[in-house]
């Protein structure tokens, strides 16, 4: 029975290891990974497509509710 015990310790630690080599080995890799979708992310809100020139105004028609009924239609005189 002491040497199942010893084997089941040496197991695990043999699994700890393997696990903190890995870890090693792919942590980095996996910061670079994220700072490069990282830094993508901010160069796309620095620097937008399109024409930085144009104004876009947005109209009442593309809001979900209407907050006065039938104000999108012109008033009659």
């Amino acid at each position: 029975m002491p040497g199942k015990k010893l084997w089941l310790l040496i197991q695990y630690i043999g699994r700890v290891l393997i696990f903190l080599i890995l870890l090693t080995l792919l942590l980095p890799k996996l910061a670079v990974i994220c700072d490069i979708w990282i830094s993508s992310i901010i160069r796309d809100e620095e620097k937008p497509n399109g024409n930085p020139m144009r104004v876009e105004s947005h109209s009442w028609k593309e809001f979900v509710a209407d907050l006065i009924p039938g104000s999108d239609s012109d008033p009659e005189p």
